[in-house]
């Protein structure tokens, strides 16, 4: 096919510029190259397309007819390419995309922004967190948290996600407040697993010699769904460690306790993970972009409302730096943050 449309290419050149010698120094090629390939193509055709003389040289009323269908045929296809090409600087078209649940709750009151930004753009989401069979389910990219595995997969890292370990004041009442990780076997766990049916997401914690440490309780209840989680520790059936993000609200309005502030495990990465193929569509690159940009956002937003909290309670002179603690949320480290007038 390429040289079907190649042998059309230097007809055309040759009939708009009236000799051999001109359309191949156009094209680059040697005239007796042009000659040769216009004669190949009349003999595929079994019609003359050029009438010859030495003086000069006109199109048949065959190749007159010819002439005018390769210009439509190659003006489409030089449409085509650069429309196809243009695609990778736009971003437009059906994107799919997996987003894990303590992600998307972040996300997703957001995701009006993106589409306001990318009309153009398709977006189909499964709050799932789920990259197994990422290109058998025709998942563009996933959204995941947590240390990956060596995979086939390219990975962009997007962000952190933050852990609290919480409990509801009515529970801690009940079954006292855990001094150390090592304490938890003597409470109920209600525990996150990203998939249905699967593992639980294991308790980590800070250890004492740097890193985080592993602990493994009881499997008492087991739960796929974030929000679900959220609402048995709410109710009072026991203690979870949750996203920073989703437990928040419900910290600083004192409806939950965290618990171990000082064993808060380091922040877990949030990661985009795509197919490794050799070009990404401009819509899966925009969205990644706009994820990595909206998890900052939340972050900074995030600080500076912890830090207007210390502003109302203590009121420090403008311009000092101010440890940061709300009565109901101890905030890891003691958020130090610069007071802002």
């Amino acid at each position: 096919m390429d040289r079907f449309l190649h042998a059309m290419s230097v007809f055309v050149h040759v009939a708009r510029l009236g000799s051999f010698t001109s359309a191949a120094e156009a094209l680059d090629i040697a005239t007796g190259s042009a000659s040769t390939t216009v004669r190949q193509l009349e003999s595929y055709l079994n019609v003359a397309l050029l009438h010859r003389s030495t003086r000069a040289m006109r199109l048949t009323t065959e190749g007159a007819q010819y002439y005018e269908h390769c210009i439509r045929v190659l003006a489409e296809i030089d449409d085509m390419t650069k429309a196809l090409r243009s695609t990778r600087h736009v971003a437009q078209g059906s994107l799919c995309v997996d987003i894990d649940q303590e992600v998307a709750c972040v996300l997703l009151p957001k995701i009006s922004e993106f589409s306001a930004a990318y009309p153009d753009v398709e977006l189909k989401i499964a709050v799932a967190g789920e990259p197994d069979g990422l290109i058998s389910n025709g998942i563009d990219c996933a959204i995941v948290v947590g240390n990956l595995s060596d995979s086939s997969f390219k990975c962009r890292h997007l962000g952190v996600m933050r852990t609290v370990t919480v409990a509801s004041p009515t529970y801690l009442a009940k079954h006292s407040i855990p001094s150390s990780p090592e304490a938890l076997k003597d409470h109920v766990i209600v525990h996150y697993s990203p998939r249905r049916f699967g593992n639980p997401r294991h308790l980590r914690f800070a250890g004492d010699s740097g890193g985080d440490v592993t602990v493994k309780t009881p499997e008492r209840l087991c739960l796929n769904d974030a929000a679900a989680v959220l609402q048995c520790v709410l109710s009072g059936a026991g203690l979870a460690q949750l996203c920073e993000s989703i437990a928040l609200p419900h910290l600083r309005s004192g409806l939950l306790d965290e618990v171990l502030v000082h064993r808060r495990p380091m922040a877990s990465p949030i990661s985009c993970l795509y197919a490794n193929q050799r070009h990404v569509s401009m819509a899966q690159y925009a969205f990644m972009d706009w994820v990595a940009a909206s998890l900052k956002s939340h972050t900074h937003l995030r600080n500076i409302a912890s830090c207007r909290v210390g502003r109302d309670e203590s009121q420090p002179q403008a311009g000092h730096i101010a440890s940061v603690e709300h009565p109901r949320y101890p905030l890891a480290s003691r958020l130090q943050c610069e007071i802002v007038a």
